[in-house]
């Protein structure tokens, strides 16, 4: 389980990281691409009349073709953005004008805020109605027009059987939206089950400030953009009735000045995981998973609230608060996560208000698990760090 790319992450020297559901780490081939970027080819794509223009251009379509690879879509529906909560706020925009009084928009009781705001607002503006769902499959019905879930969620692990999801919900012709950015980094996440997703390469071992909202054709022709300006607009028609036409492209969909440098060290991130494959990566954070819950069942006073294998592991301490306990792994170099992670439907299914969040990535092992269950076994009084 000591694997051998955990010598390509840097930071991994330095900390005990557990919180991979919040931030993957950075090899070292993202952190080199940055610098490759800005000292040889940081212009504008636009400037297409160059050398360098030409590379950027090539740079920013083969990363597209990467990412319908993986998502099993194709390069004109993929759009970038600067990450899944604005991909998933850029749809809630994009679709606002197909949305109808009374119509129904379902969301998961374990999704993420970005995954339950922007609907929340568009029910406001289009008199729509929210149902919020334990058991998905079983709420959609006739009116049911928007499926708001997550293949993995930043919590409990919920297994979903999206075949059977997907059937139903083009039965009742809703749109199922994936928030697909805990999944992305370890399993298949594919358009064939969904008609939109939305990721984040920082969870997938990339860059900050990208992302991707990908949408089925069929549905993407029949929306607006959610942003407008330079680079979407093909021309200013007439200035008396100030038409003008955006572009046929998907670029119409992608206004302004891409994030060319996350680009560049997005591309790294793509060539890592399929240089390792999803499946290793899957069973060397399962692996350690299951070594982990193993472990923690050592443990006096710990309660663990998930499943053993799940790639998050949410654990409360008796009679200590979650955040005393985060707080006194954090002064102790083993980095965690307490609360309930901005999953702010929880509260109202569980009994428990607050955990303490373990979340594996393939490059942990078991000395990572180790040091985290011998650091809480000498917890003692979890303040006295103070």
């Amino acid at each position: 389980m000591n694997n051998e790319y955990r010598k390509l992450f840097p930071m991994l020297k330095k900390i005990t990281y557990f919180d991979n559901a919040a931030l993957s780490q950075k090899p070292y081939s993202v952190i080199e691409a940055s610098r490759e970027f800005y000292e040889n080819f940081a212009i504008s794509n636009r400037t297409s009349e160059s050398e360098i223009g030409i590379i950027i251009s090539q740079k920013i379509d083969n990363v597209r073709v990467k990412i319908a690879k993986l998502t099993d879509s194709t390069t004109d529906e993929v759009i970038f953005t600067s990450g899944t909560t604005q991909s998933l706020n850029n749809f809630a925009n994009m679709i606002e004008e197909h949305i109808f009084e009374n119509d129904e928009i379902l969301i998961s009781y374990y999704n993420h805020s970005s995954h339950i705001i922007p609907w929340i607002e568009l029910a406001k503006k289009r008199k729509a109605k929210i149902v919020y769902s334990e058991n998905l499959i079983d709420d959609i019905n006739e009116k049911t027009k928007l499926i708001c879930y997550s293949q993995q969620t930043n919590n409990f692990q919920i297994k979903l059987n999206f075949k059977e999801l997907y059937e139903k919900a083009k039965k009742y012709n809703s749109i199922l939206i994936n928030d697909a950015a805990q999944a992305i980094s370890t399993e298949v996440v594919s358009l064939k089950w969904c008609h939109v997703i939305a990721f984040s390469a920082n969870k997938m071992y990339g860059p900050t400030g990208l992302g991707a909202l990908i949408i089925k054709k069929s549905l993407l022709d029949n929306l607006r953009p959610a942003t407008f300006g330079g680079g979407s607009v093909e021309k200013i028609v007439d200035l008396d009735t100030n038409e003008w036409n955006q572009k046929n492209t998907i670029e119409k969909f992608e206004p302004g000045t891409l994030n060319l440098a996350a680009i560049w060290q997005f591309e790294q991130s793509l060539n890592l995981v399929e240089k390792i494959t999803l499946k290793k990566i899957k069973k060397l954070a399962t692996e350690s998973a299951i070594y982990l819950y193993d472990r923690l069942l050592d443990v006096k006073d710990l309660i663990i609230h998930s499943k053993r294998g799940d790639l998050i592991t949410l654990f409360t301490m008796k009679n200590t608060s979650a955040q005393d306990v985060a707080s006194y792994l954090g002064h102790n170099n083993i980095y965690v996560r307490s609360g309930i992670f901005c999953s702010k439907l929880i509260p109202f299914i569980k009994e428990e208000k607050n955990y303490v969040r373990v979340s594996i990535a393939f490059y942990n092992n078991k000395e990572d698990v180790d040091i985290l269950v011998k650091t809480l076994q000498k917890g003692g009084d979890f303040l006295d760090f103070l």
